[in-house]
């Protein structure tokens, strides 16, 4: 391979390669009153710009033919950087003009579009450096550089895969880990019967023998050849995968590549991890399954959650700046779809809510609805409850029902020593032993509890009896477990005793800061439990999610003890039913590996937004845009879709096997259920109540009622009450700064 010499010309070339204005077009009278034009940037709105470029497309509100118009950027005449827009990927033509400005200065900006001399219409454009931030909070450090991370497993420097056996290994240009852009070609062979391997390419132009050719959906065939372009945006190495035709001319937004069919798949990946480096992988672009079709492909580091710090804010705003690179270079996509597993559909989730826009619609696998609320679950089960059922030495089905897992070892096992994510130990490998926090040896060094890499969004507090001085600022923690009653389902299902109950309930414990377990109960930090509510870091129903078209395509491992349980599917379309009175835009499919629906879902989403596109506006657009073929549904092991309604019975959480599908893949639940909490899981604290013997089905003896009083001071969860600050979150695109725009305020008694 090698790296494109052309790359970096585009840029001070757009003026020659626009020519000016088509003087024929130009010529038609005017058929709209001048100041009638809508001037706006695309695809990123104008105050979030990065990078020292803008594309600008200006067209008439209520149609007719565009005026003469000029446009001048801060003063300089760039009319010439503007030519007709192509039509859209619907083949629909419009009057609009498109330009791509650049020079931008980091800050405003403004664009003044002219008619006969007079200036009609005016846009202030913000720009912000391409290694960012935007919206995201000041940058969070440290920050290792690709060459600063810890050695891998063979004793051998970290590095990024590009393709074909490539890689980067580092070295940065600066201190925001910047790298040299580089493009790169790949093609298709037609080697292994028809599914081949990628191939580096010296030169399109010179295509080898053994090329594959490829048919999109768009109906294009064309040979099989990628551009293949990577470099660093928000201080993360991203890459995007296009198809393009040799034949044709370097890609603009203007010259499309014809194997591009306008739709662009950004992917993530999973995991869940502080982040603090550059990280040395994306989602994945080289996708056969995708790019074969016509399908361009995008992601970046910071969009794989254990890299990015499972900060969906900051994957957002990555996702958004890599997207409008994208545009710049090839064209706004007609719609950008997620894909991705795991905590990839965390991120998706999160983005697709709270910044609603970025993401057209979501296809998601494995699926858990945020990290906050999930670590509700599953930090409950590494530190306080395994704990004590290990040590009560209980058969694996009682301690199996306590917590309402599939199996015991989805707990015990499947988790292991993680995730201890809301813990500041459980640095990922990259970080080196000698930068990582120790409460004694190093006070002040990487504290890796996922808060401590979001504190710009939970902000920081000064924690006492914190040992030894100075003391840290560590970042805010939303969990709390006083009032929670483990194990009150299985008690009353008569699945434990009453004497395991009390003594469970009476030692299970807490956690302090650096999650070490601790006698008392947690008490969640008031603050932070109302910047998760507030801010969307706790998925709801409202926001962007009410209307976006979601796909869960959820392959069932509850009985392997995988934590990648069922449940949270039902989590997430129960809080959109909350919300919403019904989650007909989210559409949820069963099924056991080795099948899947991958390429079946894809053409269904973009048939989907394809119908949203077309439809007349409305609330339910997304729902009446809806293809026929997409139902709750669920597959046999051999392949037979079983339709029926996906249902959740919170009467039945231990036997929960009502309906075929529910027979072929029983459901089950967490701890904070089995306690008595709502199926959508979101209650961080819960506000509390006096015991009620109405409660439960078993008699306490006097002793035992007088017992658990003690145990339960101040009370239990009210479970029929919102929790501690919750508050239903209709803000959107709020900014944790350097943006003023929607500025998020922070609670009282942040630090």
């Amino acid at each position: 391979m090698r790296q494109n010499p052309r790359l970096g010309q585009m840029a001070v070339s757009v003026g020659a390669m626009l020519g000016t204005l088509s003087a024929g077009a130009c010529d038609e009278p005017t058929a709209i009153n001048p100041g009638e034009l809508r001037v706006e940037t695309v695809p990123t709105s104008q105050h979030l710009i990065s990078g020292g470029d803008a594309l600008v497309r200006i067209e008439p509100i209520f149609g007719g033919s565009l005026p003469d118009v000029s446009v001048s950027v801060n003063g300089v005449d760039m009319t010439e950087r503007f030519r007709p827009a192509p039509a859209d990927w619907l083949g629909r033509e419009s009057d609009a003009l498109l330009g791509l400005v650049d020079g931008l200065a980091v800050g405003d900006t403004t664009v003044v579009v002219e008619y006969a001399g007079m200036p009609i219409s005016s846009m202030t454009v913000t720009n912000y450096p391409v290694a960012g931030p935007i919206f995201s909070g000041e940058h969070l450090q440290p920050y290792l550089c690709l060459e600063d991370l810890d050695l891998d497993r063979e004793g051998q420097p970290r590095r990024f895969a590009i393709g074909d056996g490539d890689f980067l290994v580092g070295s940065a240009l600066d201190d925001d880990c910047s790298l040299e852009t580089r493009v790169d070609y790949l093609y298709r062979t037609t080697e292994g019967e028809g599914e081949g391997a990628f191939g580096g390419l010296v030169d399109p132009a010179q295509l080898p023998a053994d090329v594959s050719r490829t048919t999109t959906t768009s109906g294009a065939t064309v040979p099989y050849v990628v551009r293949l372009e990577t470099g660093t945006i928000n201080r993360a190495i991203y890459q995007m995968a296009i198809l393009i035709d040799p034949d044709q001319p370097d890609p603009t937004p203007w010259d499309r590549p014809r194997g591009w069919n306008g739709r662009l798949v950004y992917t993530y990946g999973g995991g869940c991890e502080a982040g603090f480096f550059q990280g040395t992988s994306t989602g994945g672009v080289l996708r056969d399954a995708l790019l074969s079709k016509g399908y361009a492909v995008a992601s970046s580091t910071l969009n794989v959650n254990r890299q990015g710090g499972c900060n969906d804010v900051l994957s957002a705003e990555t996702t958004m700046m890599v997207k409008e690179h994208f545009s710049e270079t090839f064209g706004p996509p007609i719609h950008t779809i997620g894909n991705g597993g795991s905590g990839g559909a965390m991120q998706q989730l999160l983005i697709a809510g709270a910044y609603p826009g970025i993401l057209d619609g979501i296809m998601l696998t494995a699926t858990f609805p945020d990290a906050v609320s999930y670590f509700v679950d599953t930090s409950e089960c590494r530190l306080p409850l395994r704990r004590f059922l290990n040590e009560a030495a209980l058969d694996d089905e009682t301690k199996r029902v306590v917590g309402g897992w599939a199996t015991w070892e989805t707990c015990d096992r499947s988790l292991g020593n993680r995730p201890n994510r809301i813990g500041p130990d459980d640095c990922p490998s990259e970080i080196p032993v000698e930068e990582r926090y120790h409460p004694v040896n190093n006070p002040t060094g990487v504290r890796c509890s996922i808060y401590d890499g979001m504190r710009n969004v939970f902000g920081t507090r000064i924690y006492d009896g914190i040992e030894p001085a100075p003391r840290a600022a560590f970042g805010r923690n939303p969990h709390g477990n006083v009032g929670v009653q483990y194990g009150l389902a299985a008690l009353n299902e008569g699945l434990i005793s009453k004497d395991l109950f009390i003594d469970l309930n009476e030692h299970v414990g807490g956690w302090d800061i650096d999650f070490g377990w601790r006698p008392e109960r947690s008490e969640a930090d008031p603050v932070a439990v109302r910047v998760a509510y507030e801010t969307g870091r706790i998925t709801s129903g409202g926001g962007g999610l009410a209307t976006t078209p979601i796909i869960d395509e959820r392959n069932y491992r509850d009985l392997a003890g995988d934590f990648h349980a069922s449940y949270y599917s039902f989590v997430m379309r129960e809080r959109l039913i909350r919300d919403n009175g019904h989650a007909d835009n989210y559409v949820l499919q069963r099924r056991t590996a080795p099948l899947s629906r991958a390429d079946e879902n894809l053409a269904l989403m973009d048939e989907w937004l394809t119908n949203i596109t077309l439809a007349s506006s409305g609330d339910d657009v997304a729902v009446r845009a809806k293809p026929e073929a997409l139902v709750d549904a669920c597959w046999n092991e051999d392949g037979n879709q079983i339709i029926e309604a996906q249902i959740f019975d919170t009467d039945r959480l231990f036997d929960n096997t009502e309906g075929r599908c529910n027979t072929l893949y029983p459901i089950h639940t967490g701890p904070r259920m089995v306690a008595g909490g709502p199926l959508t899981n979101d209650v961080l604290q819960c506000q509390l109540k006096p015991l009620d013997r109405a409660d439960y089905t078993v008699e306490f003896s006097g002793e035992e009622w007088t017992q658990l009083q003690r145990i339960f001071e101040d009370g239990v969860c009210d479970w029929a009450k919102p929790g501690v600050g919750q508050v239903p979150n209709t803000d959107t695109w709020l900014s944790f700064g350097p943006s003023r725009v929607n500025r998020y305020q922070a609670p009282a008694g942040n630090d």
